[in-house]
């Protein structure tokens, strides 16, 4: 549209994100930001070229009230998801998590408050069944793009009202700890796992849980349909072999098969564990040296 000045990268991310941005042969200004001198690099850019408005999509620092004043149009903030319940760094996780229906877009202008500027307009997207951390930032960035022109009218009409958005229950604005990454299989159900799974797929490296003296993080897994009455213990593998792979028993009665997993050695699927000794009667979540009993009613 030939209203792009410039792009702006952390210095420590243009390993990946250069190579893309150099390739799109965008004509303007590739800047990558240090962190000891960012703040002024953006404000020398802002004045010498004129800039109106400045947009952020993941950007890892926070503007300061002296740069946030200096333009006409602002410092608009793409947030990857819906507020005002799923606010800070990293509301996709959580959302997943949560086994939300949707989604979504949130632009909003940047003021000193984390995500709390005047919304410019919220989009839900649908998060897809089975779809994983990785696979829905993508589509929430290739939307992003279906936005621009909106962004550019709601920006520069005469007249602007930001939307209100209410939410009375629990606002998620924390990034994960390692507690919440870690399966609890005694109470978590077969979908929460799953959901679990998906929102740790890729950015934390698959959902945490051991067997056997191993740790190892969970990247996928599938719901099974056993014909069978089961009575076993949460966690505990009720089917192994070279084939299927892991068949886990769940806290709801239901059953999970374990299909891509990582470790310290390297990514594993259910069939690999199958043949470095993982058994039927193991179980997941904590210490199991022996063959348990399964009862198939």
């Amino acid at each position: 549209m030939g209203v792009l000045v410039g792009v702006c990268i952390p210095e420590k991310s243009k390993r990946f994100l250069l190579p893309p941005l150099e390739m799109m042969d965008l004509n303007v200004e590739l800047i990558c930001l240090s962190r000891n001198s960012w703040v002024n690099t953006i404000e020398n850019f802002l004045k010498n070229n004129q800039v109106d408005s400045v947009w952020v999509l993941t950007f890892p620092w926070f503007f300061p009230k002296s740069v946030l004043e200096l333009l006409d149009y602002g410092f608009v903030n793409f947030h990857f998801g819906l507020l005002p319940q799923y606010k800070g760094n990293d509301p996709i996780f959580w959302q997943f998590k949560n086994k939300e229906v949707n989604g979504g877009v949130t632009i909003h202008y940047i003021n000193e408050d984390i995500d709390e500027g005047p919304v410019i307009l919220q989009e839900k997207i649908p998060i897809i069944p089975g779809e994983t951390y990785g696979l829905h930032s993508q589509r929430l960035g290739l939307h992003n793009t279906t936005l621009i022109n909106k962004v550019i009218r709601k920006q520069v009409a005469e007249e602007f009202s930001s939307l209100v958005l209410e939410f009375d229950g629990i606002v998620y604005s924390k990034k994960p700890d390692e507690k919440d990454l870690i399966i609890d299989w005694e109470n978590q159900t077969s979908d929460d796992i799953e959901y679990l799974v998906n929102a740790s797929n890729p950015k934390y490296g698959g959902a945490k849980t051991t067997i056997n003296g191993l740790e190892l993080f969970i990247l996928e897994v599938a719901p099974v349909d056993m014909e069978q009455k089961i009575i076993a213990n949460p966690g505990q593998i009720i089917h192994a072999d070279a084939i299927y792979g892991l068949i886990v028993y769940c806290s709801d009665d239901r059953c999970i098969r374990i299909t891509v997993t990582h470790t310290r050695e390297g990514f594993l699927s259910g069939v690999k564990l199958f043949n470095m000794g993982i058994r039927t009667g193991n179980a997941f979540g904590r210490p199991v040296d022996r063959l348990e009993t399964i009862d198939l009613i």
